[in-house]
């Protein structure tokens, strides 16, 4: 059984926070007092971490009354994160999600939050941030904590995509890409024809670093159709596309792609690109 655990106790011990007009100084406690305060927290289990994380008033733990429920929180966040404390890492992360989505805390604490999920979250809490993506005001905290986490994330990002318009649909599909979400091929693809140059070049990227034979026609397409900038960028993607192609194995579709880039861009101001996608075979 966990053993109450006065926090507040816990917070006098720290140091006070800088004050305007004077001396900066070092803020933080002795590594070793710090540790025996993160201990005393995880000793409380759930209830000291829910109590800790509802101090928190703003986004940036700023202030002298949010620096150190702040400070405290976010080494608990680090500590559970070490190898062998998966257990209270999970303690730790489904305790802060449970904060979220609601009105209260406010959004700016919400977005504190999100941050030390982003720092110690893991599968158990995707779920949980997946269903954030369409709440104003926090949804891209959210996003990057997905991101952060990588596993199981791909399934919440394409959920939320298919309603997504304008910023944030286009952060999704970064997002994707970031993540070489394989299951996101064939959406990217459609996207690489969007109206939105933004969007179609968001998605080319995204191709080029997911990387499966899947990814060469839709990429090379968007590249033939870019003018101007976009070409150049929709150029580099393809080059990536094809650098990924060899450093996975697929060396055959690295020469499609390089091929296929060659015969797209026949310009004399495209010399540089046939000289990249040629350098690419002669190292297959």
């Amino acid at each position: 059984m966990k053993k109450q655990i006065n926090i507040a106790a816990l917070l006098g011990k720290l140091p006070d926070a800088d004050r305007p007009g004077t001396a900066s100084k070092f803020t933080g406690p002795a590594p070793a007092e710090a540790e025996k305060l993160v201990a005393s927290v995880l000793s409380g289990g759930r209830e000291a971490i829910l109590e800790l994380a509802e101090m928190i008033r703003d986004a940036n733990g700023s202030g002298e009354k949010n620096f150190k429920p702040g400070y405290l929180l976010h080494a608990v966040a680090l500590r559970v994160g070490d190898k062998g404390r998966d257990k209270e890492r999970q303690v730790f992360t489904t305790a802060i999600a449970s904060l979220l989505g609601g009105a209260n805390p406010p959004p700016g604490a919400q977005e504190f939050l999100l941050r030390e999920l982003q720092c110690a979250g893991g599968a158990e809490v995707v779920k949980t941030l997946g269903g954030l993506l369409e709440k104003p005001g926090i949804w891209e905290h959210a996003l990057s904590a997905l991101v952060a986490i990588e596993t199981g994330a791909g399934g919440p990002l394409r959920k939320a995509l298919a309603g997504a318009k304008g910023r944030r649909r286009l952060a999704l599909l970064q997002a994707l890409g970031s993540l070489r979400d394989k299951a996101s091929t064939a959406t990217l693809a459609a996207a690489t024809e969007d109206k939105d140059e933004n969007t179609r070049l968001a998605a080319s990227w995204g191709l080029a670093r997911i990387a499966t034979p899947d990814c060469v026609q839709p990429v090379i397409k968007a590249a033939e159709k870019a003018k101007s900038w976009e070409k150049i960028q929709a150029n580099k993607a393809a080059l990536l596309l094809a650098e990924n192609l060899r450093s996975s194995g697929n060396k055959d579709k690295a020469r499609e792609t390089c091929n296929l880039l060659i015969n797209a861009n026949q310009e004399e101001d495209d010399r540089y690109v046939r000289d990249v996608a040629e350098r690419i075979i002669a190292e297959l």
